[in-house]
């Protein structure tokens, strides 16, 4: 991807550099970040259990003694010591101890989210969410894992120790990456050209999808597919080829995709007031918002934010 100079001077200077150098390698700029929510270590009792429920965060859970049973998109799990599950945002998912066991249970999990662009084409094409503790996966990443418990027995961090998670969790991924890609023989299929040009319409529809939409817009018209055709010069049909070969949706369907899902990441934020939320995601009134939330959902915005505080946990950890 080539480096864009947006700033007069910067071109400027670029052009009176190049006659006196032999070779340059830019790298593109990157732009990376993620959050983590709710890392805990428990021991469960053989009485636990957590109810039916979804979130717009990636998590991973792993279990490090004894048997846990999910449900996840109607599908029952038995996790054993060193087994984990991978769980994706807008999955519906519950847990508990064994049927009929006597003995409780420990495990680690951590919920997470970042750019969806990173992990998106990885996960879009692989339906695993289970991984045997002897899979390649679990293998790789269980070192990290295990510096996590760690972390979440800790008292108090310092800066230091955060520097240090942050460093442990962008290699868990890149790991992770690293073994779904390989999973994934269509994916070793798609160009370094293919990916790059499916980033470059994504990041364009990252730019575009919060500027205010009025009240007879209808989603896919606020952002234009043919104008980001028009702007990285390639045809719509190439456009939409491209974008779905890589994220496995249309670019219209991944509009549809990050609206709801940075919606549903900023209302179990209990500092942004629904009409705050609004304006961030770029409608002008929160009514409008409302009205759209709820036609992706079936909840308002307020109702949804309520199921997310309201999950009690039952039997004592």
């Amino acid at each position: 991807m080539g480096t864009r100079y947006s700033d007069h001077n910067v071109k400027h200077l670029k052009s009176t550099t190049d006659e006196h150098t032999f070779n340059e390698y830019v790298f593109p700029d990157m732009k990376i970040g993620f959050e983590i929510h709710r890392m805990h270590v428990r021991s469960a009792k053989s009485t636990w259990y957590y109810p039916s429920h979804e979130h717009p965060l990636y998590e991973i859970n792993l279990v490090t003694r004894g048997k846990q049973v999910f449900y996840i998109q109607g599908e029952r799990y038995e996790l054993e010591e060193g087994d984990l599950v991978l769980i994706r945002p807008g999955d519906v998912h519950s847990s508990s101890s064994l049927e009929n066991s006597k003995e409780g249970f420990n495990y680690f999990c951590v919920h997470f989210n970042i750019d969806d662009k990173l992990l998106l084409p990885y996960f879009k094409k692989t339906k695993d969410t289970f991984y045997h503790a002897n899979s390649m996966l679990t293998r790789s990443i269980r070192p990290l894992l295990d510096r996590l418990v760690n972390f979440s027995q800790q008292s108090k961090i310092n800066f230091t120790d955060k520097m240090n998670l942050h460093s442990i969790m962008f290699e868990l991924l890149a790991i992770t990456v690293s073994c779904l890609e390989k999973d994934q023989q269509k994916l070793g299929k798609i160009s370094e050209q293919t990916f790059k040009v499916a980033y470059q319409i994504a990041e364009e529809i990252d730019q575009l999808i919060r500027k205010p939409s009025h009240e007879d817009d209808i989603l896919e018209s606020v952002v234009r597919i043919e104008e980001i055709a028009n702007h990285l010069d390639i045809s719509v049909s190439y456009c939409n080829k491209v974008f779905n070969k890589v994220f496995d949706m249309s670019p219209r369907q991944y509009v549809t995709f990050r609206k709801l899902n940075d919606s549903k990441s900023l209302l179990v934020q209990e500092k942004y007031s629904i009409e705050q939320i609004a304006f961030m995601m770029g409608y002008h009134d929160s009514s409008h918002f409302s009205r759209q939330f709820k036609r992706w959902t079936g909840l308002s915005p307020s109702q949804y934010r309520e199921t997310q505080h309201s999950i009690p946990e039952m039997g004592e950890s």
